[in-house]
């Protein structure tokens, strides 16, 4: 099973088996992993080479078979640590799926968190983050690539269309808590008098910096010395899932 698209084919044909089913339900499972019919029509017919870590995590829960061997992973077999509940009933948390300890590349497991904002003496600004929507898996292998550790890492759900058509509302997004020097042209999650966003900055000549939305219908917004006492950067995106 070289190939995601041989993968695949074998995980639907054990859950079509499991099910005593004849034909997978496309849209059932599309809507199950946040994706297109059509998207799932590319996993099917070899389109498609890879998952990301979201997609092929719902994958493999919704078909009920492992994560790590959907995903390409050798060291698995399809059925290794699948919990039972989800061989039975693929419609359970994401964060059900059970990752083992003996492995170099097991999963690690991210809350999906909002932040919630508060203004102390002085105008400080402080955060703290509640959990609103279960987990995301991701391999220590990519966190190290991105340079983010559990702790230094929050995923957050994208509220408005401001940085569509990259960052559409609904969307998942990897912040970086410990990157909060601003890179110019990068994009930060960032707070600005009693309001979280995400968006583009630039750094001016005068000292100023502007928040750039990528969609042309909401206008850029200035920080300045004036307002800048109720500006504060939470971290730097590095990923997201749509």
């Amino acid at each position: 099973m070289n190939t995601l698209q041989d993968r695949i084919n074998l995980a639907i044909s054990h859950f079509l088996k499991t099910r005593n089913e004849k034909k997978l339900k496309r849209s059932e499972m599309a809507k199950f992993c946040g994706v297109s019919v059509a998207a799932i029509g590319q996993w099917i017919n070899g389109q498609t080479n890879s998952l990301d870590s979201l997609k092929n995590a719902k994958a493999a829960q919704y078909l009920g078979v492992n994560p790590h061997w959907l995903a390409g992973d050798s060291k698995f077999k399809m059925l290794d640590d699948v919990d039972s509940t989800i061989k039975s009933d693929p419609l359970v948390a994401v964060d059900t799926v059970v990752a083992t300890e003996d492995h170099k590349d097991d999963f690690v497991w991210i809350d999906v968190v909002e932040a919630v904002f508060s203004c102390g003496a002085g105008e400080s600004i402080e955060f703290h983050f509640d959990t609103i929507n279960g987990k995301i898996p991701f391999s220590p292998s990519f966190m190290k690539d991105k340079g983010v550790t559990e702790k230094t890492m929050k995923i957050i759900k994208a509220k408005g269309e401001s940085m569509a058509d990259f960052i559409k509302d609904g969307d998942l997004v990897g912040i970086n808590l410990a990157q909060t020097d601003i890179i110019d042209g990068e994009i930060y999650a960032v707070y600005l008098a009693g309001e979280g966003m995400l968006k583009q900055i630039f750094k001016e000549a005068d000292g100023s910096l502007v928040l750039h939305s990528l969609n042309e219908k909401f206008p850029d917004r200035i920080v300045s010395e004036e307002n800048g006492r109720n500006f504060k950067v939470i971290g730097r995106q590095f990923w997201r899932a749509g």
